[in-house]
Formats: C-alpha cells, sequence, structure tokens
C-alpha cells in the first residue's frame, strides 16, 4: 500500500508541538490519513472503508504500553478517547454505517508503537461478532477528501 496523500498534512494547531524523538511508525502512517492532532494523541483515519475505524496516537517517543504514560497523560489519552468516538460517529453517519457498537483497543503485537484503535462496528458489518483484525481485505478508501473534511469540521 502506498502512502496515502494526506499522511503528510501539517498540523491543524500550528502551535502543536511533538514529543522530542516522537516518529510515526512508517506503517501506521501508511495504512492511515491524519485528521488533526488532540490533546495528546494524533487521529487518524484507517483506510479501510468496511468499518468507520480512527487511530490514536500518543505522540510521545518511544512509547509501547498505557500503562508508560503518567497520570496526566492517561487522562489526556481518554479526553482524546471521547472525541475520538465522537468522530467515529461523525463518520459512520457520513458514510451511512450504523453504530450499535464501539470498540477501542491497544493490541500492540504487530506495530509496538503505542497507538489506540476506535472502531464502530455493527451486526451487519463483514466481521461481526469478530475482531476486525485480519478479516478479509482492506477496502481502501476511493476518495477520502469529504470524510477527512467532515473529521476536522467536527472538531
Amino acid at each position: 500500500m502506498t502512502a496515502p496523500e494526506t499522511a503528510n498534512v501539517p498540523c491543524l494547531d500550528c502551535d502543536y508541538r511533538l514529543d522530542d524523538g516522537f516518529a510515526l511508525d512508517d506503517r501506521i502512517e501508511a495504512s492511515s490519513y491524519f485528521i488533526a492532532h488532540l490533546g495528546l494523541c494524533q487521529v487518524r483515519l484507517q483506510n479501510d472503508a468496511r468499518f468507520p475505524w480512527l487511530v490514536l496516537v500518543p505522540t510521545i517517543a518511544d512509547f509501547r504500553e498505557l500503562t508508560e504514560l503518567s497520570d496526566a497523560q492517561t487522562m489526556d489519552v481518554m479526553n482524546d478517547i471521547r472525541v475520538a468516538e465522537t468522530l467515529v460517529r461523525v463518520a459512520a453517519d457520513h458514510l451511512g454505517f450504523e453504530v450499535e457498537k464501539l470498540n477501542i483497543a491497544n493490541l500492540g503485537n504487530i506495530v509496538a508503537q503505542l497507538h489506540i484503535h476506535v472502531i464502530g462496528r455493527n451486526s451487519s458489518d463483514p466481521a461481526w461478532p469478530g475482531p476486525v483484525w485480519g478479516f478479509g481485505q482492506n477496502e481502501a478508501y476511493a476518495n477520502t477528501t469529504d470524510l477527512i473534511s467532515v473529521l476536522r469540521k467536527a472538531l
């Protein structure tokens, strides 16, 4: 998969600063579109049109586990997850996808960099009731411009 055309979009908040040494894992960058920076995390749209799916990446260098976060950082991530939940519902509405359940997960078995998936699910999605990971083939978005615009406006 080639890098999405919006992967290198500059931050929407010109005062935002990344942690020294932070680098986004190439696999996350290649499989998702940058939306914005939130409190502690970069929020990205996963390039799989089968599900309304966002990925949060705390912009802290070399973190692999949620338990490595300080108490304040943990609260920031939880706030970012709440924003991402809202954005998943906005994406779902835009895509005509009914969200019955939100899946929130931090796996890291393939990409160790700390990242959190926020995925809208319903009983008629192709992977239901199982996990989305490793299920079938990803279906890349044909055009993300409108969806990215809708998500940014919802912030």
